[in-house]
């Protein structure tokens, strides 16, 4: 037996289901409670529930194709339907329900060949959109419409009759009304079609129907492989049932075949959009080549004329310098280049080390693979052997997953390890195993992994000097040390520093999209007289600092204050200047110098190194007019 609560339970899934928009469940509910009604005698809620049901159906029926609707008046809930109106009637066999009479399509049908051949030839999506909606409005007989189309991102009128444009705006009340039909039915992806928009439940939330005199509704979507491209709106303000059977089927057949020639044509103006922007770079490109052309003819002659000069096999384009010196080390490079001997760089800060040591690794046999680079002073002690061999999940405190060290990742290529001198003693022992051996374990691993990895090594301090000392390994020099390789500092090569400058130029000029800076005579004769403590680094700072706040050309004032004022050249370089003050001077200069440098112009940290107190670094570089 049924229970009052049960029946209250069963209502509430109906009104659920109705607000959801499930017609089948809310169908099925209704169904359900007209059948408890009639077993209980209840004949007055048995025909509430049934007169919904029945208004619910013609709903379903009408979403149905018409193809499919004689089947559909053959669905089980159907027949149950029209059993259970006559039982609430009275009479034992209900009539069936009522069928919409069929179109005569002959007409129509020649109406729709006609347009799809029209939609096939159209390429034009404006005109191919107006013949589109042309076609809907005298196929339906509708006073308006229009259609809307999507990018993905928002809905846009493409195309209106008898619309103004201020009404389809979404501000709009007629406007706002009709977009969101038109947009619901395309998120949904099924027609919407009302008799009388005045009495349908669908709208009444939506707007005051009776203000826009809206009567009759058909939103039919753009359909494209199950991806829906736009919607055709049409409305008639003053007939009721405007839009039937026959009509709404044929627009629907319609928008398939329209939604295809729409896809079709948009993807063809895409194309043509492309083709013409295409085009466009192509003859930017045609002149840019052009002109690139003039400049590599003349860039390979000034190569050639390079090369005869050098005599070398390698390029060597970011080693710049012609002095004899440089010439001595071009050649050294080409005759280590193709061997995989240790190489150990010398050369104070700023000479280039690891320039020459990418240069060995880039023209040699090893270039198609990893160059790993690090400084051995740059990491603390702890860190330095996991950083090298990698290590193990749990090795130590937050190792929480393994991780590959340095060694591995240059495995059929090049570690480079600067200021190698500065390497802790018990790093020193598995370097030289490594070295030796060619295998090593992860910190907290017990595996042992085999590498090939040329090793070249860096250093501004003499590690024969520090084997003496007691402060490097004898045996882990030897094994580095089978090629010296020693870079000569910028004031012995000043010869070199006019083509320095040039170079960093032209790279200032690439870098920043201008044309090259030139350099006054008077301010080139001022880079010549400096020192450069910092070496090439420092030169190419200077450079990149002058470019960047001075004009076309480089002037004097454009030149930091500490080279613009520079000492004599003369002075600075005589062996036999023994004045202690100015020697003192000097010594000071440029350790201060170096000290920001490695600081990276902070000056607590260049105070630190310097075992300075701030201020006292501040006085000194005020007195020796040394800026960040």
């Amino acid at each position: 037996m049924v229970t009052p609560s049960r029946l209250a339970e069963l209502a509430r899934l109906r009104e659920r289901a109705a607000t959801s928009l499930r017609r089948d469940r809310a169908f099925r509910c209704d169904l359900l409670a007209a059948r408890v009604h009639i077993r209980a005698g209840d004949r007055r809620h048995a025909l509430g529930c049934l007169e919904r049901a029945l208004v619910t159906w013609e709903e379903i029926r009408m979403r149905t194709p018409e193809l499919r609707r004689d089947a559909s008046d053959e669905d089980p809930d159907a027949r149950r339907l029209r059993e259970l109106l006559g039982a609430a009637d009275g009479a034992p066999h209900a009539a069936p329900l009522p069928r919409a009479e069929p179109m005569q399509p002959v007409q129509p049908l020649r109406k729709l060949l006609g347009i799809n051949k029209r939609l096939n030839s159209e390429l034009r999506l404006p005109v191919l959109l107006d013949l589109i909606l042309d076609t809907v409005l005298d196929l339906t007989s509708a006073e308006r419409g229009f259609i809307l189309l999507t990018d993905g991102d928002e809905w846009r009128v493409e195309a209106a009759r008898n619309i103004s444009e201020d009404q389809l705006q979404p501000t709009a009340a007629t406007g706002s009304f009709s977009r969101s039909i038109a947009e619901r039915a395309a998120r949904e992806g099924i027609p919407i079609v009302t008799l009388d928009a005045a009495g349908d439940q669908r709208f009444e939330a939506a707007l005051s129907v009776s203000d826009l005199k809206l009567r009759s509704v058909l939103a039919v979507p753009l359909a494209v492989k199950g991806r829906v491209v736009g919607c055709v709106y049409a409305d008639h303000r003053l007939r009721a049932g405007a839009f039937g059977d026959a009509e709404v089927a044929l627009v629907c057949d319609l928008a398939e075949q329209a939604a295809i020639a729409v896809e079709n044509a948009r993807l063809l103006a895409e194309a043509a959009a492309q083709r013409k922007e295409i085009a466009e770079l192509n003859r930017e490109l045609e002149k840019k080549v052009a002109s690139q052309a003039l400049e590599i003819g003349e860039l390979h002659k000034e190569v050639s004329k390079s090369r005869v000069a050098l005599s070398v096999r390698y390029n060597y384009d970011n080693l710049v310098g012609r002095t004899p010196r440089m010439l001595e080390l071009f050649r050294l490079l080409d005759r280590v280049t193709d061997t995989a001997l240790p190489v150990v760089i010398y050369g104070e800060s700023g000479t280039g080390k690891e320039l020459v040591a990418r240069a060995i690794h880039h023209n040699g046999p090893r270039r198609q693979r990893a160059f790993v680079s690090e400084s051995c002073a740059a990491i603390p002690e702890t860190l330095l052997e996991a950083a090298l061999f990698g290590h193990v999940r749990g090795a130590f405190t937050g190792a929480d997953s393994e991780r590959r060290g340095l060694f591995e990742i240059a495995d059929g290529g090049t570690l480079f390890l600067d200021e190698v001198g500065e390497m802790p003693a018990s790093m020193q022992v598995k370097l030289l195993r490594v070295l030796q051996q060619s295998e090593f374990r992860r910190v907290g691993g017990e595996k042992t992994i085999k590498v090939d990895v040329r090793v070249l090594v860096a250093s501004n301090r003499d590690l024969g000097r520090l084997v003496e000392e007691g402060k490097f390994r004898e045996d882990l020099f030897y094994r580095l040390n089978v090629v010296r390789v020693a870079l000569p500092p910028l004031r012995e090569r000043r010869d070199d520093i006019p083509l320095l400058v040039e170079h960093f130029l032209k790279k200032f000029a690439d870098d920043h999209k201008r044309p090259p800076r030139r350099i006054a005579r008077a301010a080139l004769h001022k880079l010549n007289g400096y020192r450069w403590p910092g070496n090439v680094r420092e030169l190419e700072n200077e450079v990149v600092r002058a470019a960047s706040l001075g004009g076309e050309t480089i002037v004097i004032e454009d030149l930091s204050p500490q080279v613009a004022a520079g000492e004599p050249q003369a002075a600075l370089e005589s062996p036999d200047d023994l004045t202690l003050k100015r020697r003192v001077e000097r010594l000071e200069r440029t350790l201060l110098r170096e000290a920001l440098h490695r600081a990276g112009g902070n000056q607590t940290q260049a105070a630190r190194l310097l075992g300075l107190s701030r201020f006292g670094l501040q006085k000194k570089m005020r007195r020796y007019d040394i800026e960040c």
